[in-house]
């Protein structure tokens, strides 16, 4: 028996939308000293020690005094800006050439590139105007690369100039010195490299934006976290809450503000930032904030005193979307730059909260925001965990105010994810949907990465539940480095991608637009990672939540609640010369643990671990916990935390507890009080054979398959796609793996676990794929759909007639385009087709005109009657278009005596072109037809209503169409004439189709780029010569053209009369242009 895996590709599942997306919080340095590309540290003089214990207004700055001395000191007497009230006075005691001060930059010093520029801003005043200062680029050691002078008023002057490094140094300074006596003020000293993402002012680091450009995200979610949350209540205060409109407007009017995360932030990436940067990389804004609650603090607005909270929602709604005329804060986006809205969608209100006075207060948020903007789909959170009391409070909030989603929060060991992997198969599709805010293993590993992969195939397979997910943390300063695991590492001039980001980038990049239904049938088994076992066996320890405390527990009994024995035991005394307590070791099936537990010091009360084995592996309840404010029952492998349920419990000092924790197998129950907290069931790891999920790519009717091998075995499986079985199939197959689990990237070696392509061809379904130890396989396949006719055919044109589509190509394979022949092929549904035959032959009189060269043929029908257009030689070797008639798309054709069009009639009319070929017909709304020709020049001519001859006097060339060769065509659309012409030389690769539209059908006609172009990476090359057909009863449409035959080699010479024609979708955009022609395989 093998491995089997069914997929339905006739069948929709579940739309995938907005799945995928990244999450942006401002810790480990992820801002300043980050994406956010300031190069100078505490640019304000406002660091404080509200940010951080080791911080003053002087940190990253030092003082120069090489041939002369001053005094440095802070001064807040009239700053530049009442919100960054303090900056730097120099009083020169001793004039020389070098005073002043320089900035140390982050991480090691300045970045600075050769030949790149720098942007230089500064406010300053001199007591004396007419006394320079100098800004200068410079060495660790204090060697000048490049300097520039400014003088200022007595009064602030803001400085702004351009320096650029002749040296490349990531360990530079910048410095400002002052020549002459009299005293100077310095604030917002800025350096922002020019070469910023997007070429930005005040922009964002390129490389580190650019991997997120290229990850191809859904959605950014920002700005945090717990950024958002934690902090005071009053906007004005330096430590307050994350407010949005303290982040836009002029710099040195954003208010430096604590960052929970222990340092400073400038707000410099504020909301403006953000929303340009969602429309950069293409990804939805998901903005994040406060709920009028601190948790962390315990710090409540009001609810008398809630609608300014309430206002900054709507306002920041508003802002993102308001009209930039009609509305208050549309007009202030608009004053910053951006007119356009930005077409916000999401709104989350909260993060991780937990507690009876956030969801008091959700609901005001919700009423507001649904009343005034009922489009926007509003989160809710269910806290930090993934189970027990605050989580299903978030939940019941969701449900009972109608949130549309709800912010699930868990970091996790990788083991869990293994556990897990079914998590969100039971949730109902009725209920709001889940957000799956922040998630992460505990790693940076390939190992954890593979877990988080086979996790993700769930949320896939769960779509109709799970419709947001983002990894978090984001990025991470090696050098300030608060939280880790984090997706993306840096230093101030090289980047790191784990492979966790690598996962993220794979699914993302083939996320697919809805799911596909799969069916699974393995032979092979699946693996349990660890023993599996019916009890809880292990050491059980009486501890504290902190090494500090000092806390006692008495009367502890064990009974076997199987036997009935009970074990006593004297009381334990847990402080500083005895952290921990080993009572013994149990083995036990079914027992009852009961003891007293009272704390006289510390603030994270008990800990009582049980379960405890040689391999890292042991179970926690802890009473009080972070902040004293959960009672959590957490479980360690292999050393790495999962916390299984959380409740609220605050533990009271010089009180006794009465705790119980109950095993019946591997079901925990835990008791304080006598009030039940916990219900957990140990679930074993298990390793399913493969992790798996398919999906479809409208675009290109693409079928992703996601294949997942945890295992350190080998797996093969036979792969059937039912409705492609007959299909030729080909794409790419990207795989990830090959290394030992605990491989990971670094800045010295970023590339050790990257993901790997390879072209996949396949003689249609099923398949047979082979999937490596501990591997991710992405399967990204097509139909080989093209060419559409066997044989070499070229100059396509087509018609629908009675259910029937006709297509009418050159015959090609000769050399100097010298057949003499037209073929019509019929099908019902554009991709199987039938030689119906000869419908013009040039060599046997049919045509008296012409002696062969049949080339670019074109049909029209008319009043019942089929008019097919067509290119000869005379023999005087000049072209000439002739027309024939039918009463059938088949025929059988009379071909007219003589040509319909000549140079010489062309020149009669005043018009010039190099060849009279490429004829193409257009028929107006009221029934005038057009004959559209040329190469070398366009040219338009009318018709007579009998469709065999032209108008005389009609002709006239088109002007605009850039770069045009021939085979011009229009099509009429939304009032508007779409133009497509070929361009450059059949016979180069590089034959391609520009584009172009005018409200006129003669022009002038407006270039607007190339629509369909060659995909040297597919081997497809020459695309050109093509017709548009518009689908009967739909505004749909497909284009079809002619390329080099592949494959490529068979024609190592003459491939320009060596072609294939191929059919391919042709869709517009919403503002009603032509979108670029994809060519298919």
């Amino acid at each position: 028996m093998e491995n089997r895996l069914l997929i339905d590709t006739t069948r929709k599942q579940n739309d995938l939308d907005d799945l995928y997306g990244i999450f942006f919080e401002d810790l480990n340095h992820a801002a300043d000293g980050g994406l956010y590309a300031e190069l100078i540290q505490n640019r304000s003089f406002e660091f404080d020690k509200i940010d951080n214990a080791d911080y003053h207004a002087l940190t990253a700055w030092e003082c120069v005094e090489d041939d002369g001395t001053a005094d440095f000191h802070i001064e807040t007497a009239d700053p530049v800006s009442g919100k960054n009230p303090h900056y730097l006075v120099i009083d020169i005691r001793q004039p020389g050439k070098n005073v002043g001060i320089c900035n140390t930059g982050y991480n090691t010093g300045i970045p600075l590139k050769k030949g790149e520029t720098y942007y230089f801003t500064c406010f300053a005043k001199r007591g004396n105007p007419e006394e320079e200062l100098e800004v200068s680029l410079r060495s660790r050691e204090g060697k000048t690369y490049t300097h520039a002078g400014f003088t200022v008023k007595t009064d602030w002057t803001k400085t702004e100039l351009s320096l650029v490094s002749p040296v490349t140094d990531t360990c530079a300074r910048l410095a400002v010195t002052i020549k002459g006596k009299s005293r100077a003020a310095l604030d917002f000293i800025s350096l922002f490299p020019a070469d910023t993402y997007k070429g930005r002012r005040n922009g964002l680091r390129k490389d580190l934006a650019q991997l997120l450009e290229d990850m191809q995200p859904k959605f950014l979610r920002f700005p945090g976290g717990c950024l958002v949350h934690d902090g005071s209540l009053d906007p004005e205060d330096r430590n307050s809450m994350y407010r949005w409109k303290n982040t836009i407007g002029p710099l040195w009017e954003r208010p430096a503000r604590r960052n929970n995360w222990g340092y400073n932030q400038t707000l410099g990436l504020g909301f403006y930032e953000y929303f340009q940067l969602c429309e950069d990389i293409g990804a939805r804004p998901i903005p994040v904030l406060p709920g009028g609650y601190d948790p962390h603090h315990q710090r409540i607005v009001p609810l008398e005193e809630l609608e300014p909270w309430v206002a900054d929602a709507l306002d920041l709604i508003e802002f993102a979307n308001g009209d930039a005329r009609t509305t208050k804060w549309g007009s202030v986006r608009a004053a910053l730059g951006h007119e356009a809205p930005f077409g916000m969608e999401y709104l989350a209100i909260g993060n991780e909260e937990v507690g009876a006075p956030f969801f008091e207060r959700y609901p005001y948020f919700h009423k507001a925001i649904r009343e005034k903007y009922p489009a926007i789909r509003i989160i809710n959170t269910a806290g930090p965990f993934a189970a027990g009391g605050e989580y299903e409070r978030g939940w019941k909030s969701a449900r009972e105010n109608r949130s549309d989603l709800v912010d699930e929060h868990y970091y996790m060991a990788p083991e869990w994810f293994l556990k897990n992997h079914r998590r969100y198969d039971t949730f109902s599709p009725e209920e709001p949907g889940v957000f799956l805010g922040e998630y992460a293993s505990h790693g940076n590993s390939w190992g954890n990465a593979l877990c988080e992969a086979s996790y993700m195939t769930g949320l896939e397979r769960n779509a109709g539940v799970v419709k947001l997910a983002c990894y978090a943390p984001l990025f991470c300063n090696i050098d300030y480095t608060n939280w880790k695991p984090d997706m993306i590492w840096f230093d101030n001039h090289r980047s790191c991608a784990t492979p966790n980001y690598y996962i993220q980038k794979l699914f993302m990049n083939y996320q697919g637009d809805y799911t596909l239904p799969l069916f699974a049938d393995f032979a092979d088994e699946s693996e349990e990672l660890c023993p599996r076992q019916d009890n809880i066996s292990g050491e059980l320890v009486f501890s504290a939540g902190q090494e500090d405390a000092r806390i006692r527990y008495s009367g502890i009994k064990i009974r076997n609640d199987d036997t009935g024995e009970t074990l006593r035991f004297p009381d334990v005394v847990i402080d500083k010369s005895r952290t921990e307590s080993v009572i013994g070791h149990l083995d036990w099936t079914n027992v009852t643990i009961t003891c007293r537990a009272r704390e006289w010091e510390g603030s994270r009360g008990f800990r009582i671990i049980f379960g405890r084995n040689a391999e890292g592996g042991q179970l926690e309840w802890e009473l009080g916990g972070w902040q004293n404010q959960d009672t959590c029952l957490v479980e360690y492998t292999k050393g790495q935390h999962s916390c299984l349920s959380q409740y609220l419990f605050r533990v009271e000092q010089n009180r006794d507890y009465e705790l119980t924790l109950q095993f019946r197998g591997r079901n925990i129950r835990t008791f304080a009080d006598g009030k039940a907290y916990h219900d957990i069931t140990l679930q074993p790891v298990v390793i399913e054979p493969l992790y798996l999920s398919a999906s479809m790519r409208k675009a290109d009717g693409s079928v992703i398959l996601k294949m997942v091998n945890v295992s350190d075995k080998e797996r093969l499986i036979c792969v059937h796609l039912n409705g492609m079985e007959k299909a030729s199939l080909y794409g790419t197959v990207i795989s990830m793996g090959g290394c030992a689990p605990g491989e990971e990237n670094s800045l010295e070696q970023p590339d050790r676990v990257i993901p790997k392509e390879q072209e996949f061809l396949t003689e249609g379904s099923p398949f047979t794929a082979k999937i490596p130890p501990r591997t991710v396989m992405v399967f990204c396949l097509k139909e080989k759909k093209n060419p559409v006719l066997k044989g070499l055919f070229a100059d396509p044109d087509m018609a629908f007639h009675n259910g029937t589509y006709y297509l009418y190509p050159t015959t090609d394979g000769f050399p100097g385009w010298s057949g003499w022949q037209f073929h019509v092929f019929s099908s019902p549904d554009l991709h199987s087709w039938t030689d119906k035959g000869v419908i013009v032959d040039l060599k046997t009189g049919q045509v008296p005109w012409a002696t062969g060269s049949a080339w670019a043929p074109a049909i029209a029908e008319k009043n019942g009657n089929w008019y097919f257009y067509f290119c000869g030689k005379r023999p005087d070797g000049k072209s000439c278009i002739g027309v024939a008639a039918a009463p059938h798309p088949e025929g059988p054709f009379t071909v007219k005596a003589i040509p319909l069009l000549t140079p010489e009639a062309v020149e009669a009319e005043g018009v010039s072109v190099s060849q009279v070929i490429d004829p193409s017909v257009f028929i107006e709304e009221d029934g005038t037809p057009y004959l559209l020709f040329g190469n070398g020049a366009p040219a338009l001519v009318r018709l007579e209503e009998t469709m065999m001859d032209i108008c005389p006097g009609t002709m006239r060339p088109l002007e605009g169409l850039t770069d045009f060769r021939e085979a011009v065509t229009v099509l009429k659309r939304g009032g508007l004439y779409h133009f497509t012409w070929s361009c450059d030389d059949t016979g180069s690769e590089d034959y391609h189709v520009n584009y172009g539209t005018s409200e006129s059908l003669s022009g002038p006609v407006t270039c607007h780029y190339p629509v369909l172009e060659k995909r040297p990476a597919e081997g497809i090359l020459g695309t050109g010569h093509h017709c548009i057909l518009k689908e009967p009863g739909k505004d749909a449409y497909v284009a079809a053209y002619h390329r080099f035959a592949l494959p490529l080699s068979d024609y190592p010479e003459g491939k320009g009369f060596h072609r294939e024609t191929c059919i391919d979708s042709v869709e517009f955009e919403d503002n009603g242009r032509m979108k670029k022609i994809i060519p298919t395989l």
